[in-house]
């Protein structure tokens, strides 16, 4: 194991990799992105790096001397910051199946050997914004599980306080003193509610949650202080307390006094008389604005993540952007060696009227069992791409137009035997048209996809179901 000493963005990225060529290739380019780097040949080194250094990213190998990289995979996600943490996956093992298998032992992302520097690049200078969003909700977490925690312990003092004020008149004036103890220390707001709405006390974290004075608070109802989403509504908690809830956690969204957002957790208990008999709540808020900030952008990052990632989720082939890259890569290998290259597109026959009739789900089916067909029709260095919409490319290395269409066509009857019912006793079948076209020495790649586009409208033109190659 060894460890680089730049550091530059304060997060370590783990590189588990025992190529030492395609090791040292991956260090620089994460170095050159500010990320401290540690690397380990083996999965033994890599755990115990792992525990000892706890790094926010890792680009994980799939097969490693001594141990499977899916296994040390589902080692790190099943740790105590395995939500938290940013997992990539780098393999030779690239077919759809392979990536379904990675994903489901915990990677986040998939990326195919070789890898292209500039992709890599750009998924690690977006990586930096995932990684420190996921260390944002982790502290987040942290704070919040900590101030529940106190919230918990000075609610049973506050309960204690007020039964021994309510049960021991001969003890009231120390039990006030604790309560208004706990009224000052208790993190966050704090107050009670009668069980007609009235607020009887509260403390100064309280009132400034809601931009009111102590003066304007009293003979005041709690929905008009503090008014949320969850006045007048089956989800008040004073409701569900009165109908016998004992415990009651609400997170709410609201407007502060200087026109900002806030989001508050709120947890509700009984406030009871010394007979057990309801008299109220009482209400712990806390702020969770940070919290829930850090949230949304770890899911706007995840958003854009998927964007980046290379698989469709869907049809579980290739998506578009992966298509772009390797396309201009085949482009480039065929004009260097004076290869044969082809390309399909293909499109579903009348998908959107599907669509209209049975449902998207039912789309979503037909989509996944023409990628499911790809995938079963393709040798193996063969790049099936779910392109977007109902339309699909296949990019075919070392394939004449000719011989394409011996692909196309086996892709064309597949799937026009496939049987789909949409609904019981109701049985459909699909068609697709495709386009199909071989590489020109010296043609973009715009080129060569409008001129399979084309080919592909000829054949939805000639009546569909059927490929043209031009």
């Amino acid at each position: 194991m060894r460890e680089s000493t730049q550091e530059k963005t304060g997060f370590t990225a783990l590189i588990v990799e025992d190529d030492p060529i395609v090791c040292d290739f991956l260090q620089k380019i994460v170095e050159s992105q500010g990320y401290t780097a540690i690397v380990c040949s083996t999965g033994a080194s890599a755990v115990a790096a792992f525990v000892a250094g706890f790094p926010q990213l890792i680009l994980l190998d799939w097969v490693l001397p001594d141990m499977d990289g899916l296994e040390l995979s589902r080692i790190f996600c099943a740790s105590e910051r395995g939500k938290y943490l940013t997992i990539l996956m780098i393999s030779g093992k690239d077919s759809p199946e392979d990536i379904a298998t990675a994903i489901a032992a915990g990677v986040n992302f998939f990326m195919a050997k070789p890898v292209e520097k500039k992709v890599l690049d750009l998924w690690l200078s977006a990586a930096f914004k995932h990684v420190r969003d996921c260390l944002a909700r982790e502290e987040a977490d942290l704070a919040l599980a900590k101030i529940q925690e106190e919230l918990v312990d000075n609610n049973l003092q506050l309960e204690e306080a007020l039964s021994r004020a309510n049960a021991m008149a001969m003890e009231a004036e120390q039990a006030y003193i604790e309560i208004n103890q706990i009224f000052k220390t208790v993190a966050g707001g704090i107050l009670l509610v009668d069980k007609h709405f009235n607020l009887l006390r509260c403390n100064d974290s309280f009132l400034r949650m809601a931009g009111v004075g102590r003066e304007k608070a009293q003979n005041q109802n709690c929905y008009e202080i503090f008014h949320s989403c969850l006045c007048n509504t089956d989800e008040c908690p004073l409701q569900r307390i009165r109908k016998g809830e004992k415990r009651i956690e609400s997170e709410i969204e609201r407007e502060g006094p200087d026109g900002k957002t806030f989001y508050y957790s709120i947890i509700s208990t009984p406030f009871k008389g010394p007979g057990g008999d309801l008299l109220g709540i009482v209400e712990h808020i806390t702020d969770v604005t940070e919290r829930v900030k850090a949230e949304k952008a770890l899911a706007e990052s995840e958003r854009r993540y998927k964007e980046l990632s290379l698989v469709d989720e869907l049809t579980r082939l290739f998506n578009k952007r992966y298509f772009n890259s390797h396309l201009q890569l085949e482009v480039e290998r065929a004009n260097r060696h004076n290869h044969p290259l082809s390309l399909l597109l293909l499109d579903i026959d009348n998908f959107k009227h599907h669509n209209d009739t049975y449902g998207h789900a039912d789309g979503d089916r037909v989509l996944a069992r023409l990628g499911r067909v790809i995938a079963d029709s393709l040798r193996v260095n063969d790049v099936p791409c779910r392109y977007g919409g109902e339309e699909f490319t296949i990019i075919l290395p070392e394939t004449s137009g000719e011989e394409a269409t011996v692909v196309a066509e086996r892709i064309r009857s597949r799937f026009a035997g496939e049987i789909f019912q949409p609904n019981p006793g109701e049985t459909v079948r699909k068609t697709v048209s495709i386009g199909v076209t071989q590489y020109r020495a010296g043609e973009s790649e715009q080129a060569l996809l409008e001129r399979a586009d084309q080919n592909m409208y000829e054949a939805k033109q000639g009546g569909k179901n059927r490929y043209v190659l031009k």
